[in-house]
């Protein structure tokens, strides 16, 4: 019985393993990342600390903002946050465009971790032993923007 010949010449072979590598490649590459964003994987650990103390003040003018992202945070059960307190920013100073969030203690992990759960990236570090909380978030005009609120 005789054998077929193969018709398909030396570089038609090497062709074939090129694609046959470049797809390999390509496998190799992005399926550990698709794998991760379809595939939920382990829990995210919650954080080693049990609160983030944290104060809202009012720093667009409008009213009750304060006190509408404080009912926000409590309605969607936020955890690890404890609001210490929500009020106008002091001499109704009503200037800030843009939210943001003042670190008060040196806690670089609990910044993190607020500046995740808010959306909030602007950020100011005015360490002080003074203040009962840890951070305070000043919320601007922008506010509808972290916090979806009325």
């Amino acid at each position: 019985m005789k054998r077929p010949k193969n018709k398909l010449s030396l570089a038609g072979k090497i062709a074939i393993i090129a694609v046959f590598v470049i797809i390999m490649i390509v496998i190799v590459i992005f399926f550990p990342k698709i794998y991760r964003s379809v595939c939920p994987g382990e829990p995210k650990p919650e954080p080693e600390f049990t609160s983030v103390k944290v104060t809202l003040l009012n720093g667009c003018g409008y009213d009750n903002v304060a006190q509408e992202v404080k009912e926000y945070l409590l309605r969607n059960n936020i955890r690890n946050i404890d609001i210490v307190s929500w009020r106008n920013v002091p001499r109704d100073m009503f200037i800030y465009e843009k939210s943001i969030i003042v670190a008060r203690k040196d806690n670089p992990q609990k910044l993190a971790f607020l500046m995740n759960l808010t959306g909030i990236r602007r950020r100011i570090l005015a360490w002080s032993d003074d203040y009962i909380e840890e951070f305070q978030i000043i919320l601007g005009r922008d506010y509808r923007q972290y916090f979806a609120v009325r």
